[in-house]
């Protein structure tokens, strides 16, 4: 299939879907077809021409799959989002998904439309702040309250000493203190870079607008508050990244 067949096919396949919405379909199609020179039409028009190099330019892309109805599903639903958004990278996203679903197509639709309102939902400052949190998830909580176990035996241990009075040489108990410690420091050069990633100056932006996006991930189930009910934290202040958002991610990164 050549270039020009392949942006054919695909305006061809776009403007069938748009006309079989009932009621909204005919207004569609003039909307996003009719009206040369528009802002929505010239969005239109860019998206297909990525598209169409793109899907030229791949050597192993999978054309036949173009026809489907799951695909032509797909299409349509991308291309009502495309007029939308101004966005070169939400554009790029997009192109991405499609040659990835040509290839590899999804059974789980309901999922991928949900992901695809997402990415059209989210800016880009939100989705990079999600990628940032990547790191909060369980395995780091988990390794967080580790050391702060081992931080209380070893407390625990120099108090001990402190009240007896006395200085361990060659004891099992100085084993076990710079054991404690080498634990504590491999553990803290391991979490501590971490913490700028939940500072508003890390994204270049206010704390006020830092609070804002990740209460928009927070209402989006991407990220949860972790130190909800903990002293000395304010809400959304700790923040670590659901299961549904690791998901998601994996979906947007596997699409690069």
């Amino acid at each position: 299939m050549t270039k020009f067949d392949t942006k054919e096919t695909l305006v061809s396949i776009a403007k069938t879907g748009f006309s079989t919405i009932p009621f909204a379909g005919t207004a569609l199609t003039e909307l996003v077809f009719d009206y040369n020179g528009r802002v929505k039409q010239n969005r239109l028009n860019k998206f297909i021409e990525i598209l169409a190099k793109s899907i030229t330019q791949e050597t192993d892309v999978n054309i036949d799959n173009i026809k489907t109805e799951d695909f032509s599903d797909l299409f349509e639903s991308i291309l009502k989002r495309v007029v939308t958004t101004k966005s070169e990278e939400k554009l790029n996203r997009f192109k991405d998904i499609i040659v990835q679903e040509l290839n590899n197509p999804t059974n789980e639709t309901e999922l991928l439309d949900l992901y695809l309102d997402l990415i059209t939902i989210l800016s880009e400052k939100e989705l990079f702040i999600l990628f940032e949190h990547r790191h909060f998830n369980s395995k780091f909580q988990r390794e967080t309250n580790k050391k702060r176990e081992l931080e209380r035996e070893l407390s625990s241990i120099l108090e001990e000493q402190k009240k007896e009075n006395f200085i361990t040489e060659n004891s099992k108990v100085e084993s076990l203190e710079g054991k404690l410690k080498v634990e504590i420091k491999e553990l803290k050069e391991k979490l501590d870079p971490l913490k700028k990633n939940r500072k508003a100056d890390h994204y270049g932006i206010t704390n006020q607008k830092f609070m804002f996006h990740k209460q928009r991930l927070y209402s989006k189930g991407l990220l949860l508050d972790y130190g909800i009910g903990s002293i000395g934290y304010k809400a959304f202040e700790i923040m670590s990244i659901t299961e549904f958002g690791e998901e998601f991610l994996g979906f947007i990164m596997s699409n690069n």
